[in-house]
């Protein structure tokens, strides 16, 4: 019974490894002050933030390479150039599904005076 136990495990392990984990964006803060926070973000090849929400509202500027923006309104690849826009508390994944560097203006709007 122990060696058929051993058997199936070994099965399920190599038939449904566990999901890898993309590797996260590099950031560099460019400018941050009570009313807005500016990062670049550097996607390598099958990076990605995985899925997040955050309380600001968010505006995402592609710089170079492409990305793909997941959220409940759908998918959107973006070309350089292309822009998002996510309401705050909105679940989102922002990915680099191609196999180039992808770079990408983060801008929160924390408040407005």
């Amino acid at each position: 019974m122990k060696t058929a136990l051993v058997v199936v495990a070994l099965l399920a392990s190599t038939l449904c490894p566990p999901p890898a984990s993309a590797q996260l964006p590099t950031s560099q803060i460019v400018l941050e002050n009570p009313s807005i926070r500016v990062t670049l973000l550097t996607f390598a090849p099958g990076g990605a933030t995985g899925r997040h929400q955050s309380i600001e509202s968010e505006i995402g500027i592609v710089l170079e390479g492409e990305l793909m923006v997941e959220s409940p309104t759908g998918r959107q690849q973006l070309a350089p150039g292309g822009v998002y826009w996510m309401p705050g508390l909105t679940p989102h994944d922002v990915r680099n599904e191609s196999g180039r560097p992808a770079k990408l203006w983060d801008i929160f709007l924390k408040r407005c005076d």
